[in-house]
């Protein structure tokens, strides 16, 4: 039975997940460093609701390095894309801890990961997201149905899977499985890359991208262009309304939904968060956009369907950060 957790990171999707599970009853540390984790000894994990404004503060563990003699019953990875290389090898060193779920962008995914013995590995994705403002994290959970996301990388239902779900949604989560999440990963990647660089492009929130059309336009072609190449690949496309959304609904209706969502108000947080108070890229998103971009077009770049318009867009991730928004 799964009780003793460590949380590998703590940003916004480490400090989140620590506390809600820790307040669910398991026993959980947070591995933290420098002046990060001298704030969560002396101030605990300070969390603000973004939809309300509503504050806690809760005490945590927090340790400091993962030993290969440290025994937990499971490590959550929340820590960026651009991070990841730099933690494995504390990963693989330890061969107590019986399961190793990374909860992370990664359109690579298990060929990242090949310092760990592929039995340790489970993959997900959060429904966390928000911002770190000094000591503060202000954080929001998707709605459903954009639920986290859990699965084995053979695509197995299998009883540590499902047990990891429960922890979760005792936590308060809402869990979804899938079967294909390297798969799902890709598609996600394209997703996430194709809305922000749509938004880096507009030079303005969310909500102007949704007001400049002929942007939207060229986003739903990139993101097409680049699931069509994924396909091309034998890659499945998931979750399987992706596949609806662009692939099978003609495209000025997909547009005229984006438009539409895009000017919501739920829809902005979890865009504009990436951006700072001076309307740039935030630099960890920076650098965390460029890996995933570096690994998407590889991965495309082996496809017989070429990508025009997605790698025009994409080039707006490459900017410094000083040339993004204004």
């Amino acid at each position: 039975m799964i009780m003793n957790i460590l949380v590998y990171g703590a940003g916004v999707i480490g400090s989140v997940y620590a506390t809600r599970l820790q307040e669910a009853g398991y026993t959980v540390s947070l591995l933290a460093r420098g002046k990060r984790a001298v704030s969560l000894r002396a101030q605990g994990v300070v969390l603000e609701k973004a939809s309300t404004g509503q504050r806690t503060t809760t005490q945590v563990s927090v340790v400091e390095h993962l030993a290969p003699t440290d025994s937990y019953d499971v490590v959550i990875v929340t820590v960026r894309l651009d991070q990841l290389t730099s933690i494995l090898p504390d990963l693989a060193a330890n061969h107590q801890i019986p399961i190793v779920l990374f909860m992370l962008s990664n359109p690579a995914g298990m060929q990242r990961l090949e310092m760990l013995e592929a039995h340790r590995v489970v993959i997900g994705f959060p429904s966390v997201n928000g911002t770190q403002q000094g000591d503060v994290i202000r954080y929001m959970i998707a709605p459903r149905p954009a639920s986290m996301t859990l699965g084995e990388p053979d695509g197995r239902v299998t009883p540590r899977i499902r047990q990891l779900a429960t922890i979760f949604k005792k936590a308060g989560f809402s869990v979804g499985l899938n079967s294909d999440m390297q798969a799902w990963l890709k598609t996600h990647a394209l997703l996430d890359l194709g809305v922000l660089a749509a938004v880096v492009m507009t030079k303005g929130t969310s909500a102007q991208l949704g007001r400049t059309r002929k942007n939207v336009v060229m986003m739903v072609k990139a993101i097409n262009e680049g699931l069509l190449a994924l396909q091309a690949q034998d890659i499945p496309i998931m979750p399987f309304s992706m596949k609806v959304l662009f692939l099978w609904m003609p495209r000025w209706l997909v547009v005229m939904l984006f438009q539409s969502l895009l000017q919501t108000p739920t829809a902005a947080p979890g865009i504009d968060n990436q951006f700072d108070s001076d309307n740039h890229l935030n630099t960890g998103v920076l650098k965390e956009r460029h890996e995933m971009a570096r690994e998407m077009m590889a991965q495309l770049q082996t496809s017989p369907l070429a990508t025009p318009t997605l790698s025009r867009l994409i080039e707006f991730l490459e900017m410094p950060t000083e040339a993004g928004r204004v």
